[in-house]
């Protein structure tokens, strides 16, 4: 009995103890441990969100990142990577739809977001001052651009195949557009020229299908090679009053300050016939490729120089008067044009060179005077109905180019008119 009463009191006891027993003392933090949590925060607040595709460094003081909702995003200081190939995030490109370059970012790098054919907005922040070659070149969904104002040059084919893109915006910093900087953005319709831009390179605003007007500032001097090439809804040409290397006439076509020079002629033009002005001395390259209204075009005697390609694809041009004193018929010159029918060669002419008449299916015969030693490959291709006639040669000369005419067309030489005469005598 005394035993299970001892035993009673000990389990009584123990209860007292355990209702009232007290938790151990709890340390403060340290100075160094509360660092380390904080330390650990800010290093979590600047870490990207884990539904992340790729991230990795694109620049020394830059990182990117792909996240799962389609939004490639660089962040940091200083200037992005050149990429010579692909630029690092092109294996998530069919899921990159939004690009996000923030503040701080000054540079962005040659290719860095080519072929991303999914992309249809780029923000782009102020402190972006340079961009590289090819940067946007083929982001075919990409539909509006606002060039930052720290921007002096918009390289060559920056923005190359973006042929969903229907406006730009060009500030003012801007005094160069590299070549092909704009080339194949078919839809641009909209696109005003800075008041600073002093040069545009080779073909920057080739095959600009909806471009429907240009407006040259004074600032603009220096002008590429076909840079309207193919602008096919281009109506006119304006130059500013105040430019002292360019000029147009009442038909909208372009001159340099002079007049010598024919540089471009609209393609949306509504004349079938031109006669080019006598103070013209030369005809530029390209000068009046694929215009489609044009059917007949007189040239006068002051031209003494045509350039290549200058007639190329005009698919219903007929008949072409060409000055006396013309000594080259330019590469490619009236090429793909398969509904000029008739054309004289001037006795000033010595060389006709590779594809001048090739593809002019139209053109039934021709008369190649004495004075040609020269003629390239080519320079009569495709033409199967074209009857040659060639004087004064009873064979190809040295300079002849063993192709220069298609295997169908019928030539007729100097010394078979002599026998067939002599045969009727």
């Amino acid at each position: 009995m005394k035993k299970l009463f001892l035993l009673g009191l000990l389990l009584v006891l123990a209860g007292i103890l355990t209702a009232c027993g007290t938790a151990a003392p709890t340390a403060e933090p340290s100075a160094q441990s509360t660092s380390a949590v904080e330390s650990t925060t800010e290093a979590a607040q600047d870490n990207y969100a884990p539904d992340t595709l790729g991230e990795d460094e694109c620049g020394k003081a830059l990182t990117w990142r792909v996240s799962s909702g389609g939004t490639l995003t660089v962040r940091g200081e200083g200037d992005m990577y050149d990429f010579r190939a692909q630029a690092p995030w092109s294996s998530e490109r069919d899921n990159i739809y939004y690009i996000e370059v923030e503040s701080g970012v000054t540079s962005i790098g040659e290719n860095a977001f080519a072929g991303l054919d999914e992309v249809y907005e780029a923000e782009l922040p102020k402190s972006v001052e340079r961009l590289g070659k090819g940067a946007f070149s083929g982001c075919s969904q990409l539909d509006y651009v606002r060039i930052p104002s720290g921007v002096e040059v918009i390289p060559e084919r920056c923005f190359e195949g973006c042929s969903q893109m229907w406006g730009v915006r060009i500030p003012d910093s801007v005094t160069e557009i590299g070549p092909r900087a704009f080339n194949l953005c078919d839809h641009l319709s909209e696109m005003t020229l800075p008041d600073n831009l002093v040069r545009i390179g080779d073909e920057a605003f080739a095959f600009c299908d909806r471009l429907y007007s240009c407006h040259f500032p004074a600032s603009l001097t220096q002008l590429g090679r076909n840079v309207f090439v193919r602008c096919t809804r281009l109506s006119r040409f304006n130059v500013s009053s105040g430019n002292p290397s360019f000029s147009t006439d009442d038909n909208g076509v372009l001159y340099d300050k002079k007049a010598t020079i024919l540089i471009a002629f609209p393609y949306r033009s509504d004349d079938s016939s031109f006669t080019v002005p006598d103070t013209v001395t030369c005809i530029a390259e390209g000068a009046f490729s694929y215009c489609d209204a044009l059917r007949e075009v007189t040239i006068p005697d002051s031209v003494r120089t045509i350039e290549a390609s200058a007639f190329y694809n005009c698919n219903n041009l007929e008949t072409v008067t060409l000055p006396q004193g013309l000594k080259v018929i330019a590469e490619n010159l009236f090429s793909n044009s398969e509904s000029l029918e008739e054309i004289t060669l001037p006795d000033s002419v010595t060389e006709i060179r590779s594809g001048a008449f090739s593809g002019c299916a139209g053109l039934e015969e021709i008369t190649i005077p004495k004075s040609v030693s020269v003629i390239g490959r080519s320079a009569f291709g495709n033409c199967a109905q074209l009857t040659v006639y060639v004087e004064g040669k009873a064979l190809p000369t040295d300079g002849w180019d063993v192709y220069w005419v298609d295997s169908n067309a019928t030539v007729e030489w100097e010394s078979e008119k002599k026998t067939t005469a002599a045969a009727e005598d």
